[in-house]
């Protein structure tokens, strides 16, 4: 056995590295709840020593450990600190997260340990605070955007109340010309195929009407998500302060459509997302289900049940 391949076996590795994101997301996760606080410098130095013996380039390694941290914190089982010395990381209050299924969702600082990106126990059989999965997750993130964006909170309605609001914002927006139409692809068409906009497909199309839609502007390397509106006068141009906004402003201008966001099939509970997820919506997901492919979850039927109550339904 060689020498990588013994250390390998000591961190419970694939010396191929093919579970390596699971594997540092379980030592990481294991050594915030040991030390109660770490710094960013620490966790990654703590990375390179242990894993540098198999041979992972240092690169690899710091991507990993961002995905790593960056799932931790999706789930909810860390929170990111900000100190004088820069990053830090420390574990959330121990609870069980419920929500009626055969199992539940276990988070923070719980000493057990798990390659799964969520750890999980059979239902009720941990001794920990319960909490409901809406209460976790709290009320609905669109909420949270219209307040950040200027607009008043709402407590009826749904992420349709966001997009109308911001569709003031994209007409009142900075002037943008539409001479290059091959850099801007607009969400105009209908479908459950939400398809993608470099070579527009799906609900993505090219300007060929007035209208507000959401947009992808392409500049050299980078996409810009943005809102666009087109009249006779010209287009406009309005730029949420995240892609998570941006997402829940496509969920809204789906519903508004007369377009669900989700399919759910009863049968052999799996859940699809018809638009890109937000993090809430996602993070429900993450909590309770399997995932399947990019947006394709294997959720129970109470869970499913939470999560279209976040990101809603057309109206009739």
């Amino acid at each position: 056995m060689s020498n990588s391949e013994i250390w390998a076996k000591a961190l419970d590795l694939n010396p191929a590295g093919e579970d390596l994101i699971a594997n540092l997301l379980c030592h990481i996760r294991n050594a915030i709840l040991e030390a109660g606080y770490l710094s960013r410098s620490r966790i990654t130095r703590g990375i390179l020593e242990a894993y540098r013996p198999l041979c992972f380039e240092d690169e690899l390694l710091r991507s990993s450990e961002d995905k790593a941290i960056g799932l931790l914190m999706s789930t909810g089982d860390i929170d990111e600190l900000a100190t004088g010395a820069g990053r830090g990381y420390a574990a959330t209050p121990p609870r069980r997260i419920v929500w009626g299924g055969s199992h539940d969702a276990v988070l923070g600082a719980v000493e057990t340990s798990s390659l799964q990106t969520v750890r999980r126990v059979s239902s009720g059989s941990a001794d920990l605070v319960s909490i409901p999965l809406h209460i976790e997750l709290g009320r609905p993130a669109w909420r949270n955007a219209l307040v950040e964006l200027g607009g008043g909170d709402r407590v009826a309605g749904d992420a349709m109340v966001l997009s109308e609001y911001t569709r003031s914002l994209a007409t009142s927006g900075d002037r943008y010309s539409l001479e290059e139409p091959n850099a801007l692809s607009v969400l105009s068409q209908s479908g459950d195929y939400f398809g993608a906009p470099d070579v527009p497909s799906g609900r993505w199309a090219r300007v060929d009407r007035n209208g507000i839609f959401p947009a992808v502007i392409e500049q050299g390397y980078t996409k810009r998500r943005v809102l666009l509106a087109v009249s006779d006068d010209g287009a406009t141009v309005w730029e949420p302060p995240n892609r998570d906004i941006w997402n829940w402003i496509v969920v809204g201008e789906t519903l508004a459509a007369g377009q669900s966001v989700w399919r759910y099939n009863k049968s052999n509970e799996t859940l699809d997302f018809l638009t890109p997820p937000p993090r809430q919506a996602l993070r429900a997901a993450l909590l309770t289900g399997e995932q399947l492919g990019a947006w394709t979850w294997r959720v129970a039927p109470q869970a499913h049940a939470v999560i279209a109550e976040i990101l809603g339904s057309p109206r009739p």
